[in-house]
């Protein structure tokens, strides 16, 4: 009887940030990795009812995600409300830009289905077939934007790998080794952008030392509580175990497709190019609201707020993309109408106008199988 593939989180795209690569492992880990041992093979011992703790432990996180989920559009919400004036005038701003930039920004914008799908046959060995695999990214897109930080498009990844003929780990080996790519390369980019000084931040709207120190010391604190809970904790313990165990999977995984030339290709140019197609089209939001902001400082402010907004795991980042990219653009010195008409401007050709050709796709592939 054909297994069915698990609900396995991951990043991207309409991929807008990079994917929480370590709950992929995780779930890479608790299949089981091509390669390595199967979770039948245990030992009696680990086959008895405490091996069941870990899934009674977690029950808490269930209730803890969606409420994380729904936060940040809530207070989204909250404060549109509050800020009604603000928002008429970025809609007035936005209701002037010129249109063919804004048709150029959502041209660029649907680049982004082509780049995952070529990431996406690059994390595995096989090949697929080249439409339904481009279909695959389309209907991603919908889901992507319902469920919170990236699950939805890794579900339809992985349920399609799987109808494809590849194995419930196996499909989650390559959804992972997606997301450790997208995350990897986007961190790469960020680091160079930031080194390259591309950003004009004006320093009075930053954040004081004090509020710095106070960060770092909750971030430290925060870290620490983690390395002690994984050692102590027996539940924490496995968790970890399985966590570097799926970790271990994943290298494995990388060091095969790096031997392959053309994969390595397909998984890290397509990593790359997605982000960098978002900024772009943000970039020319930008140029359509005539704004006085070059090419690297967009990238920069793109590449920063979505980095940001991976933290707070909201349904394709709403709320959390959305507040980060506005306060980005607020500090590189616009007006907070004019910050909110550019992300109204970004959300329009990245969400709202591809959310009803991507519903399509997504019922028709799975109406004649392929989901």
């Amino acid at each position: 009887m054909r297994p069915q593939p698990t609900r396995v989180p991951s990043d991207r795209v309409m991929v807008t940030a990079p994917l929480p690569a370590p709950a992929l492992t995780a779930g890479v880990a608790a299949a089981g990795c091509p390669g390595s041992a199967s979770p039948r093979s245990a030992s009696p011992r680990s086959a008895s009812p405490r091996s069941a703790s870990p899934r009674s432990a977690s029950g808490w996180l269930r209730l803890v995600r969606p409420v994380l989920a729904v936060a940040a559009p809530l207070l989204t919400a909250l404060w549109l409300v509050r800020s009604w004036s603000t928002v008429c005038d970025g809609v007035e701003a936005l209701t002037g830009a010129h249109p063919v930039w804004l048709v150029g920004a959502a041209v660029v914008a649907q680049l982004t289905w082509f780049a995952g799908a070529a990431c996406q046959q690059g994390a595995v060995s096989r090949a697929l077939p080249v439409r339904p695999l481009l279909a695959a990214q389309v209907a991603g897109s919908v889901a992507n934007h319902v469920l919170p930080a990236g699950f939805g498009v890794g579900a339809v990844k992985m349920r399609f790998l799987h109808r494809n003929g590849l194995s419930v780990p196996e499909s989650l080996t390559a959804v992972g080794l997606d997301a450790t790519a997208g995350m990897t390369t986007h961190v790469a980019v960020l680091a160079a952008l930031l080194a390259g000084g591309f950003l004009p931040v004006e320093t009075s709207r930053l954040p004081g030392p004090a509020a710095v120190a106070a960060t770092l010391a909750v971030v430290v604190a925060v870290v620490l509580t983690a390395v002690l809970l994984a050692r102590l904790v027996p539940t924490a313990r496995r968790w970890s175990a399985r966590g570097r165990a799926g970790f271990a999977c994943q290298l494995r995984s990388l060091r095969t497709t790096l031997r392959s030339p053309g994969r390595a290709a397909l998984l890290w140019g397509g990593s790359a190019a997605i982000p960098m197609l978002h900024a772009a089209t943000l970039w020319a939001i930008v140029h359509a609201l005539h704004l006085p902001l070059g090419i690297g400082a967009v990238f920069t402010l793109y590449y920063a707020a979505s980095a940001a907004s991976a933290l707070v795991p909201s349904p394709g980042g709403f709320g959390s993309l959305d507040a980060a990219l506005t306060a980005a653009i607020i500090a590189a010195g616009q007006s907070p109408a004019i910050a909110l008409a550019t992300v109204l401007g970004y959300r329009l050709v990245t969400v709202w106008l591809p959310m009803a050709p991507s519903a399509c796709v997504l019922a028709v592939m799975v109406r004649r199988g392929y989901l």
